[in-house]
């Protein structure tokens, strides 16, 4: 979920790489010479390993990290990076915390297919009946658009003049249930009929999680622990930045290395980017994702075609091709930016994360890069 610097103070604009799976075949491990200094082979055995990262980190910059986790069958490797002083370095930040964007995406429809086991919701459920007001236009969105991105709803809202206290580098911190009524009361316009055509929504998806909460008096931040979190052992992982310890957060930054503000999110559109978490607590949730198991297989079912062998399902992007079945998604925020690539019939799973915001033409072929590597 990220927001360009041109419309930093007009709009929401997330970024979003789907389909980005014809990078497999544009990405290459072959090794050539860096144009920095690396220390990488010092500590890391698997020299294939060695070469994507520093065939693709050389334009990391000072003071910035990533964390990987690569995962096949029950084996898991974690690889931490960090360049300092110019220099490539092993870094062990397996638990550090870093903010993953708008892969939060993809725990608010697993929380919606938990609820729909419940009997709590349906994917049928409309806009019109969260609400006690009459939304202006899309009352007919069903939760299934929402989720899958073809509620017609834009991407973001369009009344952000009237957000008291709006802050252009803490985007999401203070659009209150106000903001969001006057939204869909008086504002909102569908790009395109419901449920014809992909179009991804920050707000849509925000609006999903609101709701569901709402369904259980509580907020999004214990829906997911309750449903997700400690269920899985995920304890380092939350919404909210006053849950996280400090000592362990890592700092966001731009592309040039800078330090950034971290983002906070009201409570309507926390379920479309705020979730903090580490590799190691994220992979437990990739391997959940290996099972068979009704509620996480809900969300990965195909619900609309985008373009030949490119599909979404509820929060995941699903790309089929040259043996591959991939469930995906990226995720970006004012200083941190990720990749998931999980292939569920393989049990292989791609994670990185990273403190540099805009960083996904680097990240994204890397985890090719590994994708193609465990799958050999």
């Amino acid at each position: 979920m990220k927001i360009s610097k041109k419309e930093k103070n007009t709009t929401y604009k997330t970024i979003v790489l789907f389909p980005i799976f014809m990078v497999l075949l544009l990405v290459s491990c072959s090794k050539s010479e860096p144009i920095f200094h690396s220390s990488l082979s010092d500590e890391i055995s698997n020299q294939k390993y060695v070469d994507v990262l520093e065939n693709n980190l050389s334009n990391l910059p000072e003071g910035a990290q990533v964390a990987i986790a690569l995962i096949k069958g029950n084996k898991t490797e974690y690889i931490g990076v960090i360049r300092e002083n110019g220099e490539l370095k092993v870094k062990d930040n397996t638990d550090n915390i870093f903010e993953i964007g708008s892969i939060t995406k993809v725990f608010t429809s697993i929380s919606l297919s938990s609820m729909i086991a419940s009997n709590e919701v349906s994917l049928s459920e409309t806009l019109q009946q969260q609400f006690d007001f009459p939304v202006l236009e899309g009352g007919d969105v069903t939760f299934k658009q929402m989720a899958n991105h073809t509620s017609g709803i834009p991407r973001m809202p369009s009344n952000v003049n009237e957000i008291v206290g709006f802050n252009p580098e803490d985007l999401y911190a203070v659009y209150t249930y106000e903001n969001l009524k006057s939204y869909l009361q008086n504002h909102v316009v569908l790009n395109n009929p419901s449920g014809t055509v992909y179009e991804y929504s920050n707000i849509a998806t925000g609006i999903l999680g609101y709701s569901l909460a709402r369904k259980r008096n509580t907020t999004y931040e214990e829906l997911l622990q309750n449903l997700i979190f400690t269920p899985l052992g995920m304890s380092s992982s939350t919404t909210l930045l006053s849950n996280v310890d400090t000592s362990r957060l890592i700092e966001p930054r731009d592309i040039n290395g800078n330090i950034k503000t971290h983002w906070n999110f009201a409570e309507t559109v926390t379920a479309a980017g705020s979730i903090k978490s580490s590799v190691r607590d994220m992979e437990k949730f990739i391997r959940k994702n290996f099972e068979n198991d009704a509620i996480y297989n809900l969300p990965q079912q195909k619900t609309f075609e985008r373009e030949q062998d490119h599909h979404v399902g509820l929060g995941w992007g699903i790309a089929d091709y040259e043996g591959f079945s991939l469930l995906q998604h990226d995720g970006g925020t004012g200083g941190f930016s990720s990749i998931l690539f999980i292939d569920k019939s393989n049990e292989i799973g791609v994670l990185v994360l990273s403190n540099v915001e805009e960083y996904h033409e680097t990240i994204v072929p890397m985890a090719s890069n590994f994708l193609i590597e465990l799958k050999n």
